[in-house]
């Protein structure tokens, strides 16, 4: 077996050969700790994110924040004299910038407010054409209820269900948890 071993900073690799109950020992022994300096690293590395964005985002809302406020303005102002600003087409250019109105990707929404998208699969489902319209979902089994209930379902159960309950048999190595410390 060939594994992957750090080594000031390089990856080598190595033949892991074991041969005895010690070496065994051993070798999981390596793979606790190895585990550990993982978990280790990925600690360090969450928290120096952690640090990064809450360092960043005072400064980022505050940009965010001047974006949206200068952006309304903008806005504003071209609404008002749209007809002088937009008179050839909705949008104008500048050496930085293309700014306009333009109109945003369709999307279907309920006639009024009173209407509920309940109502709407009803009635879709009342005309001829409807049903290409409304999504159904596929039936699939409830594994966690079935699962839930594997010690009540008889063997005759689970024969006219067509189904069957499984476990296999994995290799596993955990380390404790005073190790890691």
């Amino acid at each position: 077996m060939c594994v992957a071993l750090l080594y000031n900073k390089h990856y080598i690799m190595k033949t892991l050969k074991i041969t005895s109950s010690e070496a065994l020992d051993s070798a999981v022994g390596e793979v606790v700790r190895q585990r550990i300096l993982h978990t280790q690293a990925l600690a360090a590395r969450d928290a120096a994110l952690a640090e990064l964005e809450k360092r960043h985002h005072a400064g980022i809302a505050a940009l965010s924040a001047q974006i949206a406020l200068l952006e309304s303005g903008i806005q504003d102002y071209c609404a008002a004299r749209r007809d002088d600003l937009f008179a050839a087409k909705k949008s104008r250019e500048t050496s930085l910038a293309e700014f306009g109105f333009e109109l945003t990707p369709p999307r279907v929404e309920t006639a009024n407010k009173k209407v509920k998208w309940r109502d709407v699969v009803t009635r879709l489902l009342g005309v001829a054409w409807g049903a290409a319209y409304v999504r159904q979902a596929e039936p699939q089994p409830d594994k966690q209820a079935l699962l839930a209930d594997r010690d009540r379902l008889t063997p005759e159960q689970r024969a006219a269900a067509g189904i069957q309950f499984c476990q296999d048999e994995q290799f596993f190595i955990r380390p404790k948890p005073e190790t890691a410390q």
